[in-house]
């Protein structure tokens, strides 16, 4: 195929893409009327008003708050707006999710993006649609009101430039994906690598290391110090490193709220019976907890070989990022209702460069859609926590049980049964 040709092509599926992209644009801002998660979006407006009102400083004091601060920016943001022009709570709830949504759309353009970068505009054309138009997606933004999507795009968009040779960008967008939820904190391993991977010692890598590690904290405090305020452990730890001791003291109260094996996630420990059971207690020997970070461990070994035998391609990096997510959600204990989302941008990822992975990725989407669906309708309720046998929980907790074997499954034909031929090959 001719270059002028290919370009001509890229250009069709750029119109095609920016239309429909407009369309389900159109379809996301009408469902996201739908009334929110209540619990969730209360808390959303109130840190909102109070930033708008008072700043962040005591945000963290005078409310109960296990988030990580980088999200309170667009609270502070959102509630500025509002009590300027006066707007109503109900409005106000409407444009919070709209940052998630926003977000959503610029995942589907990086997946757009990404596939030209491979001369698959068609794939990208599709999965982006797939992605922005997934229940399991609009669930999560546009109807419950969470934002789990925004560090998902993030850790995408971080692939994406480690893929264009942008290493400290790549870096510093990790760091943002972790001040915004902890669980982006997972592709650490996969973050280091490509970091790392061309480690020569020269003058050039070891500026590159600097640069990027005096940025990290130049933009770590710029994020947290506003909303920072003393751990109380300063006689333990120099005073100069507890504003770095704050977020590890933020996130282990975040992990220590809800200590079960699973918290309505619907994942092996709901077929095991671990739903709302203490994490500590026993469970075949060992506790819930232990067996968690034992088949986590076995998980991500695997993972680790598909990404060897992958030789490492950005087809292998992408489907490393989707096992690692999966497998965190399906073993950790302590899982949420939506904890498997982040897992979804990456399962259409990975079907730019494969197409056999789109059954998963189609699964994925109904696992995910079904689990945080069921608990949206039983909030209504003022139902918030699945009995311990629940005969739902237990249906679509084995529908992810099969998916996630199927993963495996696909993981080993795509890249330890069968010779990668590098990233031209995708």
């Amino acid at each position: 195929m001719s270059e002028t040709t290919l370009k001509n092509d890229n250009s069709v599926y750029h119109k095609k893409f920016y239309i429909l992209l407009a369309y389900a644009f159109i379809f996301r801002l009408m469902i996201s009327m739908m009334t929110p998660y209540r619990i969730d979006m209360g808390g959303y407006v109130a840190w909102s008003r109070y930033l708008a009102q008072n700043g962040p400083a005591g945000l963290y004091g005078d409310f109960h708050i296990v988030y990580a601060p980088f999200y309170m920016y667009f609270l502070w943001l959102t509630g500025g707006i509002c009590k300027l022009f006066s707007l109503s709570a109900s409005f106000q709830a409407y444009a919070i999710k709209l940052w998630a949504v926003g977000f959503e759309f610029l995942g589907g353009f990086l997946l757009f993006k990404i596939a030209e970068k491979f001369n698959r505009p068609k794939q990208g054309l599709y999965m982006a649609l797939f992605y922005v138009m997934n229940p399991g997606v609009f669930m999560n933004s546009s109807i419950w009101g969470q934002f789990d999507s925004i560090p998902a795009t993030m850790l995408l968009g971080v692939l994406y430039l480690f893929q264009s040779e942008k290493y400290n960008p790549a870096a510093l967008l990790f760091l943002i994906a972790v001040l915004t939820k902890p669980q982006s904190g997972l592709l650490l391993p996969v973050v280091l690598y490509l970091y790392f991977r061309d480690f020569k010692w020269d003058a050039h890598f070891f500026k590159r290391l600097g640069t990027g590690l005096i940025s990290g904290i130049f933009l770590y405090l710029t994020i947290v110090m506003p909303f920072y305020s003393p751990t109380g452990k300063l006689d333990r730890i120099p005073g100069f490193m507890d504003p770095f001791y704050w977020l590890f003291d933020l996130y282990s109260k975040s992990i220590g709220d809800y200590p079960f094996a699973t918290a309505n996630g619907f994942n092996l420990w709901t077929l095991l019976g671990g739903q709302i059971q203490e994490d500590t207690l026993p469970f075949m020997g060992l506790t819930y907890s232990e067996w968690g970070y034992i088949l986590l461990a076995i998980g991500l070994a695997y993972a680790f070989i598909c990404l060897i035998k992958g030789k490492a391609t950005v087809y292998a990096i992408t489907y490393f990022s989707f096992l690692v997510l999966f497998n965190a959600f399906f073993f950790m204990t302590r899982m949420h209702e939506r904890y498997l989302l982040a897992a979804v941008i990456f399962a259409a990822a990975a079907c730019v460069y494969d197409r056999r992975h789109l059954f998963t990725a189609v699964l994925l989407s109904i696992c995910v859609f079904c689990n945080q669906l069921y608990l949206y309708i039983i909030s209504f309720e003022e139902r918030y926590w699945l009995d311990r046998w629940d005969g739902i929980a237990l249906f679509f907790a084995g529908l992810t049980l099969f998916t996630y074997v199927l993963a495996v499954c696909q993981g080993y034909k795509a890249f330890i049964c069968h010779k990668v031929q590098g990233d031209k090959n995708g």
